[in-house]
């Protein structure tokens, strides 16, 4: 499906609570050099790290209500770079591993930090305990069968083709039976099939009919009219029908929504998961979710609108 203009009223309670996309009252990029100080972190939240695309808006609590996050499940986030998204499932009970090689992280001729330590700065600060494994998905070690969940945010379009089968195939793997890989993919209006061009400065749009088929895992969630290479989609009623869905603000760009199951064949086996960090060092966490405020379940930062920021993607 499309993410639409039109939210949900829990999709809107998340942002407020949350502070997502853009951070409380605006972004601040915590991960610039100076910037990473308690002071700052409580003013603008998990999400002011790095900027996102105003139709996170709606991605975002979509991702999260997609599949169901509960206390202690096994969460994988692909991508998620220094993002709030990781920050929001650890503190809501997940044990969450975000894997991102951190490949032209940032702006060119910006200095950003090493992201390992401005990612352990923010867990610090944050009061969570998110694992980055800064390696590609293929490399991060991860064992078979071992996630719940598997969240991939607005990322397959900005890979070759070669690395979304890798991304699919392991994500495949990871997941235990039954589990959920979780997708956004962008559908940019300004390439292929919109125009004659097959490629813009963000990637290329992403034919999900062959995505879904190869990835050997079953849809569950998504309208096939509107995701791109299903024989039901059409690029022209997509257009005829814009004012229906969010659309970027800051170029022509929709939201596509979707959720791929594994088969659940056979049990998930204890054994296939290896011990978590959180589970050698803090074994009773397991049963409720992290949060080490005294106001569990309430932001103590301002949940005033955030602005909107100047447009930029990593």
């Amino acid at each position: 499906m499309l993410a639409r203009k039109t939210m949900a009223g829990e999709f809107q309670h998340w942002n407020r609570r949350w502070g997502a996309p853009f951070g409380f009252h605006g972004y601040a990029e915590l991960c610039r050099p100076g910037a990473l100080q308690e002071s700052v972190v409580r003013r603008v939240g998990m999400f002011g790290a790095q900027p996102n695309s105003s139709t996170r808006r709606v991605e975002f609590p979509w991702a999260f209500h997609a599949s169901p996050v509960r206390p202690g499940m096994r969460a994988v986030e692909i991508g998620g770079g220094m993002s709030g998204f990781q920050f929001a499932l650890d503190r809501s009970g997940a044990r969450v591993i975000n894997v991102d090689p951190f490949v032209g992280y940032g702006e060119a001729g910006v200095p950003w930090p090493d992201p390992v330590e401005s990612h352990q700065a923010l867990n610090r600060l944050l009061g969570t305990r998110v694992e980055l494994r800064r390696s590609r998905l293929g490399a991060a070690g991860l064992p078979s069968d071992s996630a719940d969940a598997v969240y991939c945010i607005s990322t397959l379009e900005h890979l070759a083709a070669a690395e979304v089968d890798e991304v699919l195939a392991e994500a495949r793997r990871i997941l235990r039976p039954g589990g959920d890989l979780v997708l956004t993919v962008d559908l940019f209006l300004d390439i292929h099939p919109f125009t004659g061009t097959s490629r813009n400065q963000w990637g290329r749009n992403v034919r999900l009919a062959e995505l879904v088929a190869a990835s050997g895992l079953r849809l569950i969630t998504g309208d096939r009219r509107e995701l791109l290479g299903f024989p039901e989609f059409s690029p022209e009623r997509v257009l005829a029908e814009l004012d229906r869905y969010e659309v970027n603000d800051f170029y022509p760009q929709l939201a596509q929504l979707l959720v791929l199951r594994k088969p659940d064949t056979e049990p998930p086996l204890e054994s296939a998961h290896e011990p978590h960090p959180r589970d050698r060092d803090h074994p009773s966490d397991l049963a409720v979710p992290h949060d080490p405020r005294p106001d569990a379940g309430a932001h103590p930062i301002s949940t005033a609108a955030p602005a909107e920021p100047t447009p930029r993607r990593r």
